[in-house]
């Protein structure tokens, strides 16, 4: 049941942020990749950032501690500003123009301690 919510919110956030985007030629679920969001206005980007913490947020607190991800990125997240994490991914495709695939999620873990480039598989992380 609870992966179900989980399901149902991701869908309705992407959704949500998908007004402002161009939609997938494939009429699937996608991640949102450097293509997407610098075709999205400030707002969006804003909007899909707000809806990463929300989900991480109820993530975390549906886990009950048993998720390691989403407490590092909430606390990870909560110590910067949404400005500065929009700054940061904007920073991100403008200095690696020939990484425009790499999903915006990713280059949003990357400013946390959950670093998905530097995470070894298995590992947890401290709360």
């Amino acid at each position: 049941m609870r992966g179900a919510v989980i399901l149902v919110m991701i869908g309705l956030m992407i959704g949500g942020a998908a007004i402002s985007v161009p939609a997938a030629d494939s009429g699937q679920a996608f991640l949102w990749t450097g293509h997407n969001w610098l075709q999205v206005s400030e707002d969006g980007k804003a909007g899909y950032i707000f809806g990463i913490g929300n989900m991480a947020d109820f993530e975390a607190a549906a886990s009950k501690g048993k998720s390691a991800i989403s407490p590092a990125v909430v606390n990870d997240l909560k110590s910067r500003t949404v400005l500065q994490i929009v700054q940061a991914v904007d920073a991100f495709y403008k200095q690696n123009p020939g990484k425009l695939d790499t999903p915006v999620i990713e280059v949003v873990l990357r400013g946390t301690r959950f670093n998905p480039a530097e995470t070894p598989r298995g590992r947890r992380l401290k709360k």
